[in-house]
């Protein structure tokens, strides 16, 4: 344990430098403080801070700003006396690694032993934060192993979830993975953090490289615990683990019988020699031991009976499928119905959440709950949250799917319903419709969305398996409810930079429109598509798209949209530099929308027609556009808009050389993009007040700025991202720093 006067000295030491270094920075504004300076007054507050948290560990308190989802430590722990001696080794200041892998085969107890180390470095107050993630679950299909969530890679659903547990919510919004892992590191520089990596052996051999490597780069003194069923240990101290010792075995006997009288008894009345069979049919492992003796638990099984149920599953390559059709058999229907209700959650949910999503009263799901972790089906988190052991999950989706089999394992013809599952989706797309969706005040509901957004980005993977596509139709349903879901989602993602799940869930809806032969939702899904492309600047592929959307909306689309058909064809052209197709399109559009007395798109359009006129020189013309476009959206209330005009006059003011008139178009829109989220324009807004401040000669305050705008740029990959860059460039040698 860290001595408490030397962890004083230490925070007195650290909190002198810091007062410097603020004396400093006194002397400078937010915009003119040196690059340099910032980073070392950031690594020292950060530095303060862990000193202050590890302060009060010791000092018994548990300060509610402590980062700490360590799962609640409730269930019985015996044994592995060396491994943690070896552990808490790896995690020492003086250990060069980053931390300690513990792999084994399955049930091992890997989970366990590592919370059973963070656990003791909290009582220690060894860190400043401790966060624990399990891998993403993947689940089985005749088509084999599939992944369950959209994320393009595991590190990088990794990173947002220890983003999130360190509440740093702007790297939780990035959607470019590299900068996000970078964006980390930085944020754990000056830190003592141990971040716990549970179950990678579920990734593939990519992802599990590119974690090992996130490690290797690993900021000391962080540290890092991984578990996995395969040796990952570079850099790292690796304990393997082996079968309990007969000697450890009894004891977590003892142990679980201390909390259920019903094993107590068992065991009094059971012969040694029994229990010493009972720990050679495990083959020493404690999970095999655990969900056996949660059948004496529960089902009222004589230690003996169930030896024999275990040597009878023991003869299966696949122990746990028959351990999970051996408890199923007695489950409830309103057991059954929570097992399917927590499939398709795949954040830990309440009690609350569950009743809302099934149907079923509180008590009822209280009951059940209590069941299935009596079972070891369920785990029993902290916060009253209930999550899926992850080789339940693969059982219970195989269930649903009406599988026979997983791997060798028969589940006896154990069915679930699959009416369950489809109410707890029809729940999650429900809910996506409440807080997502369009309109002027749609973004002030988008925080809902993003702490779903795990729960909701699974929902629509099971939705596309469902549905079948691409490919033949398996499910109607789940095909409209996938619809919908894009739908209610669309808005979201381009709001908070999630461009690439917004292209691949337009892509689907465009796949289930087509598969449902519903034609007005190919055109939007499309048209989601092109979008993302159009800001991309990758013309050839927005052409391709508007194409199809074209199509679809000719065979079965309304007026409405063809207007945003014409439209999307003037954006291309104008990408294209075909100045009057797309002034004479932009004017085609526009009158649509006036028949139609949409002033939304009449404000858009007109933005357009501004831009082009912009474009070619014409400046009075451009301005009049902008400011009919304004006065809608002023009238309309609409934020957004008001943001994206503003920042049109601003850019015309430039080019008119006017930087003076600029600067409060593009302080107007900054203040409005910030307001609603949009992250867009916020690197419009912020590019356009860089080049206000060069044109003003002020080049060391404009280049803040500038870089902020690339960031975001670089994020999105947006059509704007090679001017941010030289815009960048131009800066830093006029303020001398090249």
């Amino acid at each position: 344990m860290e001595d408490q006067t030397n962890l004083e000295q230490m925070l007195s030491t650290a909190r002198m430098i810091l007062t410097v270094l603020e004396q400093q920075a006194a002397g400078y504004t937010n915009l003119t403080i040196p690059a340099h300076l910032k980073v070392q007054l950031d690594e020292k507050r950060q530095e303060v801070t862990s000193l202050e948290a590890r302060l009060s560990q010791l000092q018994g308190q548990r300060p509610e700003s402590l980062p700490d989802n360590l799962p609640r430590y409730n269930d019985v722990f015996v044994g592995r006396k060396q491994e943690i001696a070896r552990c808490l080794d790896a995690l020492s200041p003086e250990e060069r690694g980053w931390g300690v892998t513990i792999d084994g085969i399955g049930g091992m107890g890997k989970t366990a032993l590592a919370l059973e180390v963070a656990h003791l470095a909290r009582k220690e107050a060894l860190f400043d934060a401790y966060l624990f993630v399990s891998a993403k679950t993947t689940r089985l299909s005749t088509e084999g192993v599939r992944q369950e969530t959209l994320a393009l890679s595991s590190l990088d659903s990794f990173c947002r979830e220890f983003a999130k547990g360190l509440g740093e919510t702007d790297i939780v919004k990035m959607t470019d993975a590299t900068e996000r892992r970078r964006a980390l590191l930085d944020a754990l520089r000056g830190r003592r953090t141990l971040l716990i990596w549970d179950n990678l052996e579920t990734l593939n051999a990519e992802e599990r490289d590119m974690i090992a490597e996130f490690l290797r780069k690993l900021p000391t003194p962080n540290k890092a615990i991984i578990t996995s069923r395969r040796r990952t240990g570079e850099s790292a101290v690796t304990i393997r683990l082996d079968r309990l010792l007969e000697a450890e075995a009894l004891e977590l006997m003892r142990e679980k019988g201390r909390s259920h009288p019903r094993i107590a008894q068992e065991l009094n009345a059971t012969k040694p020699e029994i229990l010493t069979s009972l720990y050679e049919a495990s083959g020493g492992n404690p999970l095999a031991l655990d969900w056996t003796l949660g059948q004496v638990a529960h089902k009222g099984y004589s230690i003996s009976d169930a030896l024999e149920r275990l040597r009878n599953a023991a003869k299966s390559p696949d122990l746990y499928g028959f351990l999970f059709a051996d408890a199923a058999e007695t489950l409830s229907g309103n057991d059954r119905t929570v097992l399917c209700a927590l499939v398709v959650f795949l954040t830990p949910a309440k009690t609350t959440a569950l009743a809302d999503a099934t149907d079923l009263a509180i008590t009822e799901i209280q009951v059940s709950l209590e069941r299935l972790v009596t079972l070891s089906l369920v785990n029993d988190l902290d916060g009253e949250r209930f999550g899926l052991h992850p080789l339940t999950r693969t059982y219970i989706l195989a269930a649903v799917d009406g599988t026979d089999t997983v791997g060798t394992a028969p589940l006896n013809g154990i069915r679930f319903d699959s009416a369950a599952q489809r109410k707890v989706l029809h729940y999650w797309v429900d809910f996506a419709q409440k807080y997502g969706g369009y309109g002027k005040d749609a973004y002030k509901t988008h925080d809902k969305l993003e702490a779903e957004w795990q729960n909701l980005e699974g929902v629509a993977t099971t939705l596309r398996e469902m549905a079948g596509i691409p490919g033949a139709l398996k499910d109607r349903q789940a095909a409209q409810m996938l619809i919908d879901l894009e739908d209610a989602l669309f808005n979201f993602l381009w709001f908070r930079g999630y461009w690439d799940e917004a292209m691949r869930l337009g892509e689907w809806r465009y796949q289930a429109g087509k598969a449902l032969g519903q034609w007005s939702d190919v055109g939007w899904g499309a048209y989601h598509v092109a979008w993302i492309y159009y800001y991309r600047a990758e013309t050839d592929r927005v052409a391709s798209w508007a194409a199809q959307m074209a199509e679809a909306i000719e065979r079965g689309g309304s007026r409405r949209g063809k207007a945003f058909a014409i439209r999307l064809q003037g954006l291309i052209a104008k990408q294209r530099n075909d100045w009057a197709e797309s002034e004479r399109l932009g004017q085609e559009a526009l009158a649509i929308y006036r028949e139609l007395e949409d002033e939304e798109m009449e404000a858009i359009t007109l933005n357009d027609l501004g831009t082009v006129a912009q474009q070619q020189g014409q400046y009075d013309c451009a301005e009049s556009y902008y400011k009919q476009a304004l006065a809608i959206e002023e009238k309309r209330g609409d934020k957004q808009g008001q943001a994206a005009y503003c920042g049109g006059l601003g850019l015309l003011a430039l080019n008119c050389d006017t930087p003076t008139q600029a600067r409060p178009w593009y302080e107007r829109e900054l203040a409005l993009a910030q307001e609603v989220g949009q992250q867009g324009l916020v690197a419009d807004a912020q590019s356009g007040l860089a080049q206000v401040l060069e044109k003003e000669g002020r080049y060391v305050e404009a280049l803040p700025l500038a870089l902020a705008a690339l960031e975001i740029r670089e994020r999105l990959r947006s059509q704007s991202l090679d001017f941010s860059r030289r815009l960048v460039e131009r800066l830093r040698r006029k303020a001398g720093m090249e």
